[in-house]
Order: structure tokens, then sequence, then C-alpha cells
């Protein structure tokens, strides 16, 4: 992806709300690509069908959505005024490079379409593909995010941002790096996109949680900088807008907040699919959070109540002994009736069952 730079940027004009949404300047590279892209997607979903694979129309609205997203980041008032020398534009631009147009992209599957797609020996190469070593080694978790955060460092930390500012070639380097890096980031996190192995919900969470922790990073350093990191971009600047620190300072604010922002969101979306996972990996982990919440039920009554029985406190630990809600639920009430005392035995005081 790529584009034309702005040739006169002091003559920009100061950004409103109505500008934003109107100013535009067209990149040929960024259009062919997108482009192509969408045609292949569409002739993926027409060859699914064919082969008797129905391809969710939500899919494929998702993806659409992510080359849109392309089209305005690079194409609209983001590009334009960010490489206008408006530092905090262009760290908004970063952001839906980096996590909005990857999410929108991962929810498209489109390593799912491919093989849903291909059929004979086409399909089978892809199945070796996906299958071989080096695919994953490419989905790995630790590989998404070591990649994710080497994008964000090495662009915002270090001098890139100062070369990137005088060639297009850069730029355009930039936006790879950052559409690349984030869909590997999340594509296995999001989504089940046909990985070679599936990757339990806790690790998903703790890897979002780094991921995280490497956009607050970034943000906390630009927001700390006590004088504008790049020159070449400080000489950029339209005298019209915020001074060239406290654009630096809007920039890193973008991102921490920003950022965390989304990738707040994100998490709370994986927590959600845990929780309607019937899958038997999921089922597992959270059996071992509901293992977790007894053992520390079970040491709660153990101090609450010395005069628990053996078999009570027994019944309560570990989820050996109590494998599904119905047994839980039980020892959990016969907890709660010794905690009553006496007056456990009267009908109007019994804590209520389920069904």
């Amino acid at each position: 992806m790529t584009h034309d730079m702005p040739g006169m940027h002091d003559m920009l004009a100061p950004l409103t709300w109505a500008r934003a949404l109107t100013t535009w300047r067209f990149a040929p590279i960024t259009a062919v690509l997108v482009a192509v892209a969408l045609v292949l997607y569409l002739a993926g979903v027409l060859a699914a069908r064919r082969n008797g694979r129905a391809w969710p129309v939500a899919r494929t609205a998702a993806f659409v959505a992510g080359l849109a997203v392309i089209v305005a980041a690079v194409m609209g008032s983001p590009a334009v005024y960010g490489d206008g020398g408006l530092f905090w534009v262009h760290m908004i631009q970063h952001l839906m490079l980096i996590m909005v147009v990857p999410w929108l992209l991962c929810l498209g599957h489109p390593l799912s379409l491919l093989r849903a797609a291909t059929r004979g020996r086409a399909h089978d190469r892809v199945e070796r593909i996906r299958l071989s070593k080096a695919a994953a080694f490419a989905t790995s978790p630790i590989t998404g995010l070591v990649v994710y955060a080497g994008v964000l460092f090495g662009v915002h930390l270090s001098g890139f941002m100062n070369a990137m500012m005088g060639s297009p070639a850069l730029m355009a380097l930039e936006h790879v790096l950052y559409v690349g890096g984030g869909y590997l980031y999340f594509s296995q996190l999001l989504t089940r996109d046909s990985p070679p192995r599936e990757l339990s919900y806790p690790l998903r969470l703790f890897a979002l949680f780094m991921g995280m922790s490497a956009d607050t990073i970034v943000g906390v350093v630009l927001l700390q900088a006590t004088e504008p990191p790049f020159p070449a971009y400080a000489r950029m600047h339209p005298s019209w807008g915020p001074g060239p620190l406290a654009d630096i300072h809007g920039g890193g604010a973008a991102m921490w907040i920003g950022g965390d922002g989304l990738m707040f969101v994100m998490t709370i979306i994986v927590m959600l699919r845990w929780l309607s996972d019937r899958s038997p990996e999921a089922a597992k982990a959270g059996r071992f959070f509901e293992s977790v919440r007894q053992a520390t039920l079970a040491a709660t009554g153990d101090e609450a109540a010395p005069g628990t029985g053996e078999a009570d406190r027994a019944r309560l630990r570990g989820s050996a002994d109590v494998d599904d809600d119905d047994a839980a639920l039980q020892a959990y009430n016969a907890l709660l009736a010794r905690l009553n005392g006496p007056g456990a035995n009267d009908p109007a005081d019994r804590p209520r069952t389920a069904g």
C-alpha cells in the first residue's frame, strides 16, 4: 500500500469534522491492491458455493468492511493530515491499520474461505501448507505478539519516523507492516480461521493482555517526551495545529487510550465466546476455574465454620469429587445450611436449590 506525498504540507486547511469526512486523495497502488483483494475474496465465495459450501454473509461483510477501512486510512483524512504533520492524526491512522483492519479481515475468515473454495490437488496443497511447521510457527501466539510489539516499538521508538517522512517507499512499508503484523497477531486470538492447532482461551486472553501492554508502553513513552522526538515530523507541523510537543503527547494519548480501549473490547469478546463455547477444550478450562472457585469456597467454609464435617469439606474441595453443577450446588447448600445454624432445618430458611 502506498500513496502520493502531499506537495505542500503548510497549505493544508485547518482540520474540522467536515474536512475529516470529505478530505480524500487518490492512492493508485492502494486502490489496485484493495480491488484485487476484493475480487479474489468474492471469487472465493462463488467457488465455495459451487463446491456446496454456503458462505456466511456476515463474514463477507466483515472482510469488505476491513478493505473499506484501509481505503479510509490510506486515502482519507487520516493520511492527508497525518502525513501533513499532525502526529496525533497519524497515530489514529496507525490504530486503524494495525488493529481495526486486521480485526475485520480476521472476521472474514479468508483462510477458511480458501479451504472451502479449493478442491482436489489444490485443496491438498492448501492443507499441507496449513498443517506445516512453518504455518505452526507463523500462527504461534508468541510469533504474533513479537511481530506486533516489534512493529509498534520499531516504528514509534526509533528513527524510522524521521526516515519515513521523506520516503514514500518507507510509508508503504509501514502500512504493510501494520496490516500484516496486526493480522498475524489477531488472526488466532479473535477467530478460528483454520489454525493448525487451537489456542486455549486463557492463552488468548494472556496474549491480548501482553499486546495491550505494548500499546501502553508506546503511549506512555510518547506522553513523557520532553521535546519532539521526530524532527522531520516537527518541521512539517502546520502552524494552525497544536504545538509540536503537544502534538506528540496527543499521539501518545491516542495510542494509549485508543489502543487499550480497542484491546479491552477484543478481550470482552473473547471472554464472551469462551462462556458460550461448548467444545471439550473450553469445558476443560472452565472446569479448572471452577475447581479454583470450589477450593476458595471450601477454604472460606473451613475458616467460617470450624464445625463443618470432614465429609462436607471433602465434597467442597477439588473438582475430582464435584464434576457437575448439581453436585456443586448441593455442596454449596450443605455449607450454607451449617452456617445458618439450628434454624437451617426451618423450610423457610433453607437455601433455594436449582430446579
